[in-house]
């Protein structure tokens, strides 16, 4: 075969004469109606891109041997192009995926709640697109910026877990009236000096407080005779 495209005009075609035209140029692959097993992953192994290609779709093995390409390969053949995705299925590397590229989150149909909340953590623009954030993404929204929780009408435990993680004043964000003692539970236990917000503070939180910290004592308004008790 003195050209790879002379497959095109070849009926039929054996895997030899394939595999032939295929080791002169992987695009050959785009030329043969039916590629074998064989010769689809022959052009797989030259270029990732071939998946694309194959004119009667991708055989499963190819599918498989995508699904199981390294994290920097799935990252450079999206870079390529991004279409590849529509046959990943592997977590793993749609998640390097939207790691290397955020914006590619947009373009993974029903991507889950853990790539949003990826792509989220890779950049706080990604917030604008989720129609309906889940705790796990304002989660992720909240540890690139604590400051975020004073947008949040009803905080979760865990948001304020995240948001004192980064600064424990960020409890003082949190209205009174939504400090309830999960969430009350949830600062101390993360930062023990967050016990200084608590007006009303209950015995089970002063105590999860000096637990973690004694010197937080002395910051308790009214501390509960056990707690006294636990810290002399």
């Amino acid at each position: 075969m003195q050209s790879w495209t002379e497959i095109k005009n070849i009926q039929n075609p054996t895997e030899e004469q394939q595999l032939e035209a295929i080791g002169l140029n992987w695009y050959a692959i785009s030329l043969i109606e039916n590629p074998s097993e064989k010769a689809q992953m022959a052009a797989f192994e030259k270029n990732v891109q071939a998946i694309l290609y194959i004119k009667c779709g991708p055989c499963q093995a190819l599918v498989d041997a995508l699904n199981s390409v390294s994290e920097e390969v799935m990252e450079s053949a999206v870079r390529a192009d991004p279409n590849v995705l529509k046959f990943v299925t592997n977590t793993g590397l749609l998640k390097a995926a939207v790691r290397g590229d955020w914006k590619i989150v947009r373009q993974i149909k029903g991507a889950s709640e853990d790539l949003w909340a990826e792509a989220v953590r890779q950049d706080l623009a990604a917030l604008r697109y989720v129609p309906d954030p889940t705790e796990k993404i304002m989660i992720a929204a909240i540890s690139k910026d604590w400051k975020l929780l004073q947008d949040i009408e009803r905080p979760s435990a865990a948001m304020v877990a995240e948001a004192v993680k980064q600064d424990f004043h960020a409890l003082e964000f949190v209205s009174i009236k939504r400090r309830t003692e999960a969430v009350q539970m949830a600062a101390v236990r993360t930062d023990p000096r967050c016990i200084q917000f608590l007006e009303r503070a209950s015995e089970a939180v002063q105590m999860e407080a000096v637990r973690g910290d004694k010197s937080v004592f002395a910051l308790i308004k009214n501390p509960a005779a056990s707690v006294v008790e636990y810290c002399k």
